[in-house]
């Protein structure tokens, strides 16, 4: 039975068959709106549990560490079906929400964290399978401290630029690499990434270099038998700049944790260049650091 005029009929979340779905426009549509290993991830976790868009009470059968990752997707597949506020309502009614850990779990996972165990025979290691773009690209997640995609997207754009990225990337007064110039690439729906301090050494290295790739890298590192540890290297960076002493909100600026409007206040309303010039002469800690790791 219709219920309201034709084209008002309430959405419905009713199951939906693997074949009813255009999968290639929904990833044409995921690819548009997220990071191409963000966009991935949806997707693969969008068709592996479709039948929980109409049965949300089996998202509570999933570990807690997945079932993010599926409300996620699930929200995104939702949207796409133009059924995002029955499934919304749907959550609502049975009491789901994403998993957060509480605050004695975070600090435990802070202080008694082993991801970083073994990182620095993994950067040698990595080093020697990588090319020589490859290992810059590495070299640049490790003192730059900003998220994988994030960091092929501005390497790739910088040997784009070539010797103009002085001019269309890099801030000569405050020597930061301002991400924020280029909207589409860095300023994203919850992750951005807005300015990065990096040696000018290399990034002028990586101007006369070669773009590299997310999946080759991967692929090679796979061959060898090493897993990828970006994020780690990420969370690296943040460890051991604040050890050194830099003010949490001084390292969620430099890793896109903040919103806009607290960035555009802090960057343009304070002088950046002290900061920058803080951060530059910490970087060769952290290089030491990664580099004479004790196993």
């Amino acid at each position: 039975m219709m219920v309201g005029p034709p084209g008002f009929e309430p959405e419905s979340i009713e199951p939906k068959s693997c074949e009813s779905i255009d999968w290639q426009a929904f990833k044409r549509y995921l690819d548009n709106k997220y990071a191409k290993g963000y966009a991935m991830s949806i997707y693969e976790h969008s068709q592996k549990h479709l039948s929980l868009l109409s049965n949300v009470n089996g998202i509570l059968s999933l570990k807690a560490t997945a079932r993010n990752n599926t409300i996620n997707a699930l929200t995104a597949l939702s949207r796409f079906l133009g059924t995002y506020n029955s499934f919304l309502a749907e959550l609502k009614t049975h009491g789901i929400t994403r998993y957060r850990p509480d605050a004695i779990q975070s600090f435990t996972r802070i202080f008694n964290s082993e991801a970083h165990n073994g990182l620095g025979e993994w950067y040698k290691q990595a080093s020697t399978v990588l090319s020589n773009s490859e290992m810059l690209y590495l070299r640049f997640m490790l003192l730059s401290g900003v998220r994988a995609m994030e960091g092929i997207k501005s390497f790739n754009l910088i040997v784009n630029l070539g010797s103009s990225y002085s001019q269309e990337y890099y801030n000569e007064k405050t020597l930061f690499l301002e991400h924020f110039r280029y909207p589409k690439l860095f300023l994203r729906n919850s992750k951005n990434v807005y300015v990065s301090a990096v040696p000018r050494e290399l990034i002028e290295r990586i101007s006369r270099s070669s773009v590299v790739s997310y999946n080759a890298v991967d692929k090679k590192l796979n061959k060898a038998n090493l897993n990828m540890r970006l994020k780690q290297l990420r969370s690296f960076y943040a460890t051991k700049m604040r050890e050194q002493g830099l003010l949490p909100e001084q390292i969620d600026l430099l890793q896109g944790r903040m919103g806009k409007s607290i960035f555009l206040h802090h960057y343009f309303k304070a002088d950046p260049l002290p900061l920058n010039k803080k951060v530059l002469e910490l970087l060769p800690t952290i290089q030491e650091a990664v580099l004479c790791q004790k196993e």
